[in-house]
């Protein structure tokens, strides 16, 4: 009988891959791709003729990136030059050039084939939904109607089974609450899981690399997708993004298998979230495009802070900062120190949470400065 190796692909986080690992090999004495890639290397530096043949390997999705460029092509051949012919070979989140050689040798019987893929779901315990708003609501303060529309967009996801990508766009003014709001529905829907980019660091054209996979040996969008623990993807700030990009969101947003240079990654019912700091749709329009706009399909808007709302950030901050200032201050002091300050109109977390930084300071500093207090009449 014809000694076949065993490939095992699996498709998933680091997490899931080193649990089927475990379950696979049962605590067997395994090797890594790259120290094998290295004492080959050794080998034939020191003109050794001394043969390599690994029963169980492990080839984990970094590994590819340990590999020159140009080497790419035969890393199939590679594995098989390295490993015993019967060996059992698990393999994280294969590029297509490998994906391509390890179905063309089982399609000819020449290998066993296993495929390993992760299952992400959003959270359907329809019973808990209600709960998991509420909370939602008691951290998101002033932004009712935008935790509306998301529920709605969560109810649904929560009762269908959606193949397409789900694309939900937060605008508004920056610090009203759009980040914490994605934060929060990965907590209470997601398990705490969501892959997160900040766009606005990819202003550099170098970034192309990433955004099309065009370098084999660097990492990518369909890396990190492939990578992911949820089906929560969340990009922020999508109008610092240079407009040259927008052409890899367009398979994202439209399909259930997104494709680069290097990976094919299925992205069947992930929920894409993005922000921007846009006022109106029309505005959002004209600055993205079409193409773009068209493959939203939420617009939920982030409205500024009324006066209430900047009332309750300013005593839910005072109140949560209370260990650095109370062997001096009560909470109502703070506020009566603090409230001059703040406007009631144009505020937004970040200059609340500056405004009393800046105070608690002044105060903390007043023990070693000898600057009489101010008054609290």
């Amino acid at each position: 009988m014809n000694k076949k190796r065993s490939y095992h692909l699996v498709i998933g986080s680091g997490t899931y891959f080193d649990g089927v690992v475990n379950d696979v090999l049962q605590k067997k004495t395994t090797k890594s791709f790259m120290d094998l890639v290295k004492e080959s290397d050794a080998n034939r530096n020191a003109h050794s003729c001394k043969k390599i043949e690994a029963q169980n390997v492990i080839v984990k999705n970094n590994h590819y990136h340990g590999i020159v460029e140009a080497a790419h092509d035969r890393l199939g051949p590679l594995i098989e030059e390295l490993t015993s012919e019967d060996a059992t070979i698990m393999v994280h989140n294969p590029p297509k050039v490998l994906m391509d050689y390890i179905n063309e040798k089982n399609e000819r019987s020449l290998i066993n084939l296993t495929i390993h893929r992760e299952k992400y779901s959003i959270e359907k315990n329809s019973k808990m939904f209600s709960y998991r708003i509420s909370k939602i609501e008691e951290l998101i303060i002033g932004q009712s109607e935008a935790i509306q529309e998301i529920s709605k967009s969560l109810w649904y996801l929560t009762n269908t089974n959606r193949t397409n990508p789900y694309v939900i766009m937060l605008y508004g003014n920056s610090s009203l609450g759009k980040t914490e709001l994605v934060r929060e529905v990965a907590k209470h829907f997601y398990d705490g899981k969501v892959l997160e980019k900040h766009l606005s660091m990819f202003k550099n054209p170098i970034y192309s690399d990433y955004f099309f996979g065009e370098s084999p040996n660097r990492r990518s969008l369909g890396y990190d997708l492939l990578e992911r623990e949820s089906n929560l993807i969340f990009f922020d700030e999508l109008d610092k993004c240079p407009e040259h990009f927008y052409s890899a969101f367009y398979t994202l947003f439209d399909n259930a298998m997104f494709k680069d240079a290097t990976y094919d990654v299925d992205v069947s019912g992930i929920v894409i979230v993005l922000t921007s700091n846009y006022h109106t749709k029309s505005e959002m329009m004209k600055q993205l495009g079409l193409p773009i706009f068209y493959r939203i399909d939420k617009f939920i808007h982030f409205k500024d802070f009324d006066s209430d709302t900047i009332h309750s950030l300013v005593v839910k901050e005072i109140h949560e900062r209370r260990d650095d200032y109370c062997k001096k201050y009560t909470e109502e002091q703070m506020y009566a120190l603090i409230s001059p300050n703040i406007s009631v109109v144009g505020e937004n977390a970040r200059t609340i949470k500056y405004k009393i930084q800046e105070e608690i300071e002044n105060i903390m500093f007043e023990d070693v400065s000898g600057i009489n207090s101010k008054s609290l009449i």
